[in-house]
């Protein structure tokens, strides 16, 4: 039960991140006009990190259960 918990924390953490994320690209897409295939960019590029921090965190914490 205990590990529960923690997995369940780490993954709140992992949300408070990507949150934090989120907010940083949205800040400098209204700080700097770009064009729209920079912000096109910009969406994937959010979405690749997004993915990659959530499978390797659900790999790296989910297996520790024995």
């Amino acid at each position: 039960m205990n590990s529960d918990v923690y997995i369940f924390f780490i993954f709140i953490l992992v949300g408070f991140i990507i949150g934090i994320l989120f907010d940083i690209f949205r800040i400098l897409r209204r700080s700097f006009k770009t064009k729209d295939i920079i912000t096109y960019l910009q969406d994937i590029l959010f979405w690749l990190i997004t993915g990659a921090l959530i499978l390797y965190t659900t790999f790296k914490f989910n297996n520790r259960r024995t």
